[in-house]
């Protein structure tokens, strides 16, 4: 289950002298700009207040730049909070103490008049109560401003005569403009634990969805999520995909919003589920990063007993980190000649390409100590219970890549690098590191590392390899790609 983070953005600070209507916090959820959002809007009453004595009839809420213009009456939650709590909304609630509202507008959104069934007066705790009594205003389809910044939502309360406490002088709230970053990254389609790397800031809280791409460009089939938290700074986060990846294909990166809880510790108690959750949307634009994920270029991972066309490039995930190893022809069901020798990367894999085998059967041993590899990983192991088969038919493959994806930029960083000797060459560290790719922020696989949302990675060149003579077999390099892509598109 993926559980939201979010926090309380502001509190309240009761006491002092008395004033007609004092500010509280503010806050609203998402906290980007150009948002239908839900505000979050506090003020203090006192004692000696006028509708502490006669009661809020109505309460007016000034917006200097934001719209309350598609707010309705069931948009309206009000919870007055001091020595009693008193609900006011149209829900249908056991939990609402006055139900029923109407709201009206000014003609350009910027006021919100609020009106009360009856009059409802603030209590106040018996033991203090000169703290006074808060008075929260939850609106929905609030529209924030369309530029980060810090905005004030003011409010004056009217007593049913018209007595009038307030304006407050501030009660401000800030939006931010959002960050999503998913960088060019390497898997292989061999594992059944897959991850990918995502950079993020979603003011207010929220999720991120991986999900493939649809043929015309928006999001397609889930593969992975992950919360994030309310933190207005770029952090990387590693996805679990599972094993969602088995081509290359570019991979959309989209924020959610919860859909559900009228505060930060009810959202805290949902999960995510896009077809109720709401996408992230940005004065009208889906908030959204693609990115091309490569699978390795193999044709198949090698294994015991499996026959293979000449020309395959086999996986060889069997290995121990940075060995030789020895690829050796099997006659009457033990080893012979030596034909070739590889060394592994740092993660013990390798990528033997198959093209100048000869027909025949083959095993892998380790040079150092010529034990043989199994290949099939169980109890018994020999040569040619651990053996794997050219067939000698010559096979014609293409390159499992694609460039990278994307409208607005695409930034390619150096690839993973070897060094080959003869016919031989061995794998970078980051080459075939399973889920490889972009990575920062303490993230634990090898590949690019990325510092910041947008910042193109770098990908540092991999080990080298060494070949006797008269071995004829190469091993393949598999590059990783690193890139930043920042996309927003019209939904």
């Amino acid at each position: 289950m993926v559980v939201l983070l979010s926090t309380v953005t502001g509190v309240v600070a009761l006491g002092g002298s008395a004033a007609a209507l004092d500010a509280g916090a503010a806050s609203t959820y998402p906290g980007t700009p150009g948002s239908s959002t839900l505000g979050t809007f506090v003020y203090v009453a006192r004692p000696g207040d006028a509708v502490a004595e006669d009661g809020i009839k109505t309460i007016t809420l000034h917006s200097d730049s934001g719209s309350f213009a598609n707010v309705t009456d069931d948009d309206i939650f009000i919870a007055v909070r001091g020595g009693k709590r008193i609900e006011i909304s149209n829900q249908n609630s056991s939990i609402v103490d006055v139900q029923g509202v109407n709201v009206s507008s000014s003609r350009g959104g910027n006021e919100l008049t609020i009106t009360l069934p009856r009059p409802v007066r603030p209590r106040f705790a018996s033991d203090s109560p000169n703290t006074g009594a808060e008075i929260a205003v939850k609106v929905n389809n609030f529209t924030t401003p369309p530029q980060p910044g810090s905005y004030t939502v003011n409010a004056t309360l009217a007593t049913p005569s018209g007595t009038t406490d307030g304006p407050t002088a501030t009660n401000s709230y800030s939006p931010t403009a959002p960050t999503l970053s998913l960088e060019n990254q390497s898997v292989s389609q061999f594992e059944s634990s897959q991850s990918l790397n995502v950079t993020a800031a979603v003011p207010g809280g929220g999720y991120i969805g991986l999900f493939t791409q649809a043929p015309n460009g928006s999001p397609g089939e889930l593969i992975g999520a992950t919360n994030v938290s309310t933190s207005s700074d770029p952090q990387q986060y590693t996805i679990d995909v599972g094993d969602n990846i088995s081509k290359s294909q570019p991979i959309m990166a989209v924020p959610y919003t919860e859909s559900e809880g009228r505060s930060a510790s009810l959202r805290q108690e949902q999960s995510f589920e896009p077809s109720q959750d709401d996408q992230l949307v940005v004065n009208g634009d889906l908030v959204n990063a693609t990115a091309q994920v490569s699978t390795l270029d193999v044709d198949a991972k090698v294994t015991a007993g499996n026959e293979y066309d000449q020309g395959a490039k086999l996986y060889f995930t069997q290995g121990a980190a940075s060995t030789s190893y020895r690829i050796s022809t099997v006659s009457n069901g033990s080893l012979a000649d030596g034909v070739s020798q590889f060394e592994t990367a740092a993660n013990g894999t390798a990528i033997i390409d198959t093209t100048d085998l000869d027909k025949g059967r083959y095993a892998i041993t380790r040079v150092d100590n010529g034990s043989l590899v199994s290949l099939d990983n169980d109890s018994t192991t020999g040569a040619g219970d651990d053996s794997f088969v050219v067939t000698g038919q010559q096979m014609t493959t293409t390159a499992n890549t694609t460039a990278a994806n994307g409208t607005n930029a695409t930034t390619q960083a150096g690839t993973t690098g070897a060094t080959t000797t003869g016919t031989t060459a061995t794998t970078g560290d980051a080459a075939t590191e399973t889920a490889a790719g972009s990575n920062g922020g303490g993230a634990t696989q090898a590949g690019s590392n990325g510092s910041s949302a947008n910042e193109s990675a770098n990908s540092s060149g991999g080990e080298t390899g060494s070949s006797g003579p008269g071995f004829g077999v190469g091993i393949a390099v598999v590059a990783l790609l690193g890139a930043g892509l920042f996309a927003l598109r019209r939904r």
